[in-house]
């Protein structure tokens, strides 16, 4: 929560200097055109005063300025106001349980568990669990078939020795009755941690195994 507040309170900062200084030099440069307005008057020809519709017009755009920053004021709060809504439309998520579009999941108490879907493909698939540099750990063939299924891992290398907990990574390759290569979708099971709001514009998902997009969760769960 920390973070959401140093958030707002930056923009809205930022936004009301923004504004106060656009006021201020309106202020100041509306001060000075009357003040030489006031002394082309007092000083004129009266054989050949001055056009005083050049004074109204310029009269008028000061008043229009005026009143684009006012509703740039307005437009600032309703952004503001509707960045408030969406924060604590974010943060209502942590606690929750969500499927992330992802294939990386953490081990953790001796178990990773990944969810696949490749439809279309015949024979046999190739499991391949990957540590974070990328390097293949453990490796199985799967029957292929189509529908949602689930991958578990004990977490042991293909010697039988523990791998340390962390994130793993899931890659699946199969092939149809053609030979090619056929699309593997995965996803994991994640309990929501919390929400990382610190790149602007783009908050992030937090979880065991850790940062997430919003836009890869498929469904969120109690």
């Amino acid at each position: 929560m920390s973070v959401i507040g140093s958030t707002l309170a930056s923009s809205t900062a930022a936004t009301q200097t923004a504004a106060t200084e656009a006021r201020t030099k309106l202020s100041d440069n509306f001060d000075t055109f009357l003040s030489l307005l006031t002394a082309q008057l007092s000083n004129q020809d009266p054989l050949n005063p001055v056009d005083s519709a050049q004074f109204t017009q310029q009269l008028v755009q000061y008043s229009q300025v005026e009143q684009q920053i006012s509703t740039n004021d307005k437009l600032e709060t309703l952004l503001a106001q509707s960045s408030s809504a969406g924060t604590a439309s974010a943060v209502s998520f942590i606690g929750r349980t969500a499927i992330f579009s992802s294939d990386v999941a953490r081990l953790q108490d001796g178990a990773a568990k990944w969810s696949y879907d490749i439809t279309g493909a015949t024979g046999e698939a190739r499991i391949s669990v990957r540590d974070s540099t990328g390097r293949e750990v453990y490796a199985e063939n799967v029957a292929a078939g189509s529908g949602a299924k689930t991958f578990t891992w004990d977490g042991e290398d293909a010697n039988g020795r523990d791998l340390p907990g962390g994130p793993y990574s899931l890659v699946i390759t199969a092939t149809d009755a053609d030979g090619a290569d056929v699309a593997t979708n995965i996803s994991v099971e994640e309990a929501i941690t919390g929400i990382d709001f610190s790149t602007a514009g783009a908050a992030t998902v937090m979880t065991a195994a850790g940062m997430r997009s919003f836009d890869s969760i498929r469904s969120v769960r109690s």
